[in-house]
């Protein structure tokens, strides 16, 4: 305890030191990012990002919809090819300079660029012209569909009609200040050169040990920004934040699985405590090109013979959802446990299914490798999931903890026979899951190929009615987890939080954390 202690009285000196008197409009938090990386187009998610930078418009997980933000306004043509925004007008970059049109644009470009090596640069191929220049295939990026018509109007040409662009482009193609990457090279980026567009700009940054972000009077909507220091400290371990949030030195923090249940039975704790939905998909892929897992009735049975409640209910016991479909809750395209699509839990089922298949009783079934990337929360869900496979199937179940970044490579080229996955949603659209990981030409080599699946997900990605979406991703869903089983989904995350009764903060499941839509009392 004397540790925690020391670092609170650290962590408090520094936080004094910096700020003077602490007021209310001084935000205490962890910082949760990589701070080596702030640079929009190479980084997008999280805080120092998203709270410095404006994208063209936001998304209000509250309301499910588009909001205005670098945009105020746009349309789009009657073929769904073409989107015409109206940039915000009287509104200046940090150092004075207006943001036009063209920071726009440079953004796209420096996205599209492969020298950048953007890692979601594949997410804005659906423009015209991007695929080609990030795939070195073309090299003039005037051929690139997004266009400066004038200072305040950005035109962006299309593919194809895709419903789920608008989404999408809340959490990428933010502005950039192109003049200062040009002087400053990849240390653009550092609090001395910074130059931003957004409600808080970056004035320190320790990279471990705190960043501070201060409110930007140059963000077109200042005086709406309630909350003027942002003091994000690098704390590694949950446990210490969530000391340093008793001590009063933290307003919020993520509580550790471990003290889910003392705080939850804290008279003073609990009151301060948060449950709600995340927009994380935790999975399991069967390797489809050997057996036993290459014959569906197996992949089935297996899914059938997996209680994903008792996971969520005894192991994890954070609030996650059992999940028998792909997309989360609060995506467009989420189909709801009541259109019946999915496997049940149904141990005598799971038997009838392997008999079938030629395996009764697990009889003629050879060893099954499960992996999973190393963690405890992980390991301890394959192995209940391998007592519910060999109690019921009589299979032998062995469990591979996989360390290293080449996990996921690894498992994808069909190293093992079922291996564990997860997804955070890279904006609010069943797109974001399907047609980024389970169709034929982008999902794992050694996940199940199914064309009518495919042919589902290139239609709804274009259809324009939002009915006729959710029914081509119900009957997408059924195909997927049902029919070919090729996917057994096993829960949808949660957020387990702490929040001082001063602090008024978002609560729906965002990309980010948006300071600026916070207040303190």
């Amino acid at each position: 305890m004397s540790r925690v202690r020391n670092v609170v009285r650290v962590l408090f000196a520094a936080l004094t030191l910096l700020t003077g008197l602490v007021s209310a409009q001084t935000l205490n938090v962890t910082l949760d990012q990589n701070t080596a990386v702030i640079d929009p187009t190479a980084n997008w998610l999280y805080d120092l990002t998203a709270n410095q930078f404006v994208p063209l418009v936001g998304y209000d997980f509250v309301t499910g919809s588009t909001e205005p933000a670098g945009a105020e306004s746009w349309s789009v043509s009657a073929d769904g090819l073409t989107y015409t925004f109206n940039i915000r007008q009287g509104w200046n970059w940090s150092d004075g300079t207006p943001v036009t049109a063209q920071d726009y644009v440079n953004s796209f470009r420096r996205i599209a660029d492969p020298a950048t090596a953007a890692p979601m640069a594949y997410r804005i191929y659906v423009i015209e012209g991007a695929q080609a220049i990030n795939q070195g295939q073309a090299t003039d990026f005037a051929t690139l569909g997004v266009t400066a018509v004038d200072d305040h109007t950005l035109t962006i040409k299309l593919v194809s009609p895709s419903s789920w662009f608008l989404s999408s482009i809340a959490s990428i193609g933010h502005a950039v200040p192109q003049w200062v990457i040009d002087e400053h090279g990849s240390a653009w980026t550092d609090p001395e050169n910074v130059v931003v567009n957004g409600p808080y700009k970056l004035v320190r940054l320790d990279h471990q040990d705190i960043a501070v972000l201060e409110a930007n009077p140059s963000y077109y909507d200042a005086d709406a920004v309630q909350i003027k220091t942002i003091n994000l400290y690098a704390i590694a371990q949950e446990s210490t934040a969530l000391a340093l949030f008793e001590r009063g030195e933290l307003d919020t923090v993520a509580v550790p699985a471990s003290d889910l249940d003392r705080v939850k039975a804290d008279p003073t704790l609990s009151g301060q405590f948060y449950n709600g939905p995340s927009n994380v998909l935790y999975y399991y892929d069967f390797n489809a090109l050997r057996p036993p897992f290459d014959n569906r009735l197996v992949r089935q049975a297996f899914a059938a013979a997996t209680d994903k409640q008792a996971i969520v209910d005894f192991i994890t016991k954070g609030g996650e959802i059992a999940a028998p479909t792909i997309t989360p809750p609060g995506s467009v395209g989420h189909v709801p446990a009541s259109a019946g699509v999915g496997i049940p839990y149904d141990p005598e089922h799971a038997k009838e299914l392997l008999a079938e298949a030629g395996y009764p009783g697990g009889q003629g079934l050879a060893p099954i490798t499960l992996a999973f990337n190393a963690s405890e929360t992980h390991s301890r869900i394959a192995q209940a999931i391998q007592q519910m496979w060999q109690n019921t199937l009589g299979a032998t179940v062995e469990l591979q903890a996989v360390e290293g970044a080449t996990y996921s490579q690894v498992a994808a080229d069909g190293a093992y026979n079922a291996w564990r996955m997860g997804w955070g949603m890279d904006y609010p659209d069943a797109n974001n899951l399907h047609a980024e990981l389970f169709t034929s030409d982008v999902g794992a080599r050694a996940i199940v190929r199914n064309a009518a699946y495919d042919s589902l997900i290139a239609a709804a990605a274009t259809e324009q009615d939002s009915a006729k979406r959710l029914e081509m991703y119900t009957e997408a869903e059924r195909i997927l987890v049902q029919e070919e089983a090729g996917v057994m989904p096993i829960y949808w995350s949660a957020v387990n939080l702490l929040i001082r009764p001063e602090l008024h903060r978002v609560l729906a499941p965002s990309f980010n954390r948006e300071f600026w839509k916070w207040t303190l009392d």
